[in-house]
């Protein structure tokens, strides 16, 4: 009796350390019938716990070391046990030496509907998935990992990356809503085929600078962590934000717009005016905040 429990002493510390995310799930359903308030928190409830019981990483993770994730739901129909949502996804990072968290990760995916069945298990098997509920929040779990990976070291995430298009490949191959690729303001298909080729390169530098030579040094080496951060967006300038790199570029600016104007409108002084006209020419619809820069 004494060794069976503590088997399960091992097994159970093995599943609580295995976890990769400490995530949080709100559904908004106020554009919807009311009816069934139960389902919509069922919905919240097993989504959160999913996501915070699947070690999608396959390694043992400190709660200290489990990333900040959030999904915003927002349900515009539903009928019987299918969904018709706008889906939010925000991952942050940890910055050394700080009580900081920096966004690293915000999409805003416009198409993500969904059958979900109250009580029915959310189960994640990446060679196997039934359910477009599983399929979406999996791929976004492998982002958030490989951005994350990216910023602390170059390149770091590209496992992440190949297990995300393994998840594609399936989603495509089962017919799951919103993932075809077009030439939508948001797709998902054209945000992972280019993290996971060579022409990200650029990009995950940028995010490598940013982070470990910036944010990371901010409380020791504020100026030199300030013309890091320079050096990084002048990297994504290279990128560029045409095409196909559009999608990717949004989600930055959209995550790190207020950062960028709070890092550089107080702190020791340097020289901006490259870095703000190639904020400006990346991201215009920001020139609010990049006009607060000193």
């Amino acid at each position: 009796m004494k060794r069976l429990q503590f088997l399960f002493f091992l097994c159970f510390s093995f599943l609580v350390n295995a976890q990769d995310f400490n995530a949080q799930v709100v559904v908004d359903a106020s554009r919807v019938d009311q009816s069934n308030v139960q389902m919509f928190k069922s919905l919240e409830t097993q989504l959160a716990v999913f996501m915070n019981s699947t070690s999608f990483s396959g390694k043992s993770t400190p709660p200290t070391h489990r990333i900040p994730i959030n999904f915003f739901i927002n349900i515009s129909a539903f009928e019987n046990n299918s969904f018709e949502a706008s889906l939010q996804v925000q991952s942050d990072r940890t910055v050394y030496n700080s009580q900081y968290t920096s966004p690293l990760l915000l999409v805003k995916d416009p198409q993500f509907n969904f059958i979900f069945q109250e009580f029915a298990p959310l189960i994640f098997n990446e060679n196997s998935i039934d359910s477009n509920l599983v399929a979406v929040c999996s791929f976004y779990a492998y982002l958030a990992l490989g951005l994350d990976a990216d910023s602390f070291s170059f390149n770091g995430g590209a496992v992440y990356y190949s297990k995300a298009r393994n998840i594609m490949s399936i989603s495509q191959s089962r017919s799951f809503p919103g993932w075809v690729l077009n030439n939508r303001a948001f797709n998902r298909p054209m945000m992972m085929n280019l993290l996971g080729s060579s022409e990200s390169l650029l990009f995950k530098k940028a995010i490598y600078e940013y982070h470990l030579n910036g944010l990371d040094r901010m409380s020791e080496a504020p100026k030199e962590a300030k013309k890091s951060i320079i050096t990084a967006i002048a990297f994504l300038k290279s990128f560029g934000n045409n095409g196909t790199h559009r999608t990717l570029m949004q989600s930055f600016f959209d995550a790190k717009s207020s950062e960028i104007k709070d890092v550089f409108s107080a702190g020791p002084l340097i020289s901006t005016q490259d870095l703000v006209k190639n904020l400006q020419a990346l991201a215009p619809l920001f020139g609010n905040s990049w006009a607060q820069i000193q």
